[in-house]
Formats: structure tokens, C-alpha cells, sequence
């Protein structure tokens, strides 16, 4: 388990965690593509499992992101051996929890949304198009999610 804090595979001043996270969050719209074509395919049991899985995955990796920089690494410790401005950071980082926070909470009820629907017979059917509005809406905030975490995850450990 110590090997999880010791620096990591992408060359960078990252522990092994934060690189496999940061990994698994750069190739989640792959991930979340991958499962809207399969719901577009009308493989819909594909379709529901995959989006409980990388929810779930992203969750995780979300906590860990977030534990790791504020209780495991010390973000003051973290922005000390940065070129990077400290308060330039630290906005950045109150944006990612933000953005983090938003899009959990419209993925879960697009997700609980789509179950309740989908027990109606509603899903595919009716109400499809306010599925699919309620997707795209969250696949948004998905990428803007990613975006600053990875923001933050260059200017902490590269920069």
C-alpha cells in the first residue's frame, strides 16, 4: 500500500494515486462517449451499467483527488515547491470542488431520474428527450470538471 504514495508513473511529482486518477479522469468522456453510443445502439442494459460504473468510479477517484490534496499531501506543503501563484491555485481549486460537486449531483439525478423512468416504462419512450437534454447538460459539466482538475494537477505537480 506505501507504494501508492511514492512518485508516480507519468514523470511528474504526482504519488502513483494522483497519476492513475488523473489518468482514469482524462479518459472519462471516452468512457462516458463510448456509453451513450451503446444507448444509441439500443443497448440499453450496457448503457445503465456503464453509467453506474464510472459514476461510481468517478466518486471514488473524486474523494481521492480531493483527500489527497487537502489531508494526505497538504495543499500549503503542495504550493511551496509550485512555481505557480499560490492564490492563482487556490481559486482553482475552490472551482474544481465546485465544478466536482455540481456535476455529482446532476450526474446522481440523471441517473435517479432515469431509474424512476425507466420503472414507469417511461425511459426509453416519453421521456428520452429529456433524458438525453439532462445528459448532455451533465456531460458538460463533466468536461469542465476534468478540465480544471487537470488545471490543477499541472500547476501542483508540473509546474
Amino acid at each position: 500500500m506505501e507504494y501508492l504514495f511514492n512518485i508516480g508513473f507519468l514523470g511528474t511529482r504526482a504519488p502513483y494515486y494522483m497519476d492513475g486518477i488523473i489518468v482514469y479522469l482524462l479518459l472519462l468522456p471516452i468512457l462516458i462517449l463510448f456509453s451513450i453510443f451503446s444507448a444509441t445502439n439500443r443497448q440499453y442494459s450496457l448503457h445503465r451499467f456503464m453509467q453506474t460504473v464510472l459514476f461510481t468510479l468517478t466518486l471514488i477517484a473524486l474523494i481521492a483527488f480531493n483527500y489527497g490534496i487537502h489531508m494526505v499531501e497538504n495543499f500549503d506543503k503542495l504550493m511551496a515547491i509550485s512555481s505557480v501563484n499560490y492564490n492563482l491555485a487556490f481559486y482553482l481549486l475552490i472551482i474544481q470542488t465546485v465544478l466536482s460537486m455540481l456535476m455529482l449531483i446532476l450526474w446522481i439525478s440523471t441517473l435517479l431520474f432515469a431509474i424512476s423512468d425507466r420503472r414507469r416504462k417511461a425511459l426509453p419512450g416519453l421521456y428520452s428527450r429529456s433524458h438525453k437534454i439532462s445528459g448532455r447538460r451533465t456531460f458538460m459539466v463533466i468536461i469542465l470538471s476534468i478540465v480544471t482538475t487537470a488545471c490543477f494537477y499541472w500547476m501542483v505537480y508540473i509546474a
